[in-house]
């Protein structure tokens, strides 16, 4: 799969993805970093990649409509800081196909994935 990693993400989880065989790009090999969301869904969208980000901005589904983009799971992770959220971002990619989130906007929690909406 292809990923985009949103800048509020730990840009060591690049490698365990990568070892799991995903075309991985972070927000800040792009010199996003510090971009406004549009711009940074716009170059995951432009680059046929599912944006990984922690920002729950990407909630807001009129400003960024399912379909328009190639997916966005946003993360909230059980434990603040960077180890632990890389862990539990790697945890899920582990235990998914990410290919059921393609063209939507998922929240991964604790105990589930949730789809906001299946337009």
């Amino acid at each position: 799969m292809r990923i985009k990693l949103d800048q509020n993400i730990s840009q060591y989880l690049r490698d365990d993805l990568t070892a799991l065989n995903h075309d991985i790009d972070t927000v800040f090999d792009e010199g996003l970093s510090g971009a406004d969301d549009p711009a940074v869904l716009k170059a995951a969208t432009a680059e046929d990649r599912i944006l990984f980000t922690l920002d729950t901005d990407f909630f807001d589904l009129k400003k960024y409509p399912p379909k328009s983009h190639r997916g966005v799971i946003v993360f909230r992770p059980p434990r603040q800081g960077a180890l632990a959220a890389a862990k539990f971002i790697k945890a899920f990619v582990l235990s998914t196909d990410l290919e059921k989130y393609v063209g939507q906007t998922t929240v991964v929690e604790r105990t589930r994935a949730r789809i906001l909406n299946r337009s």
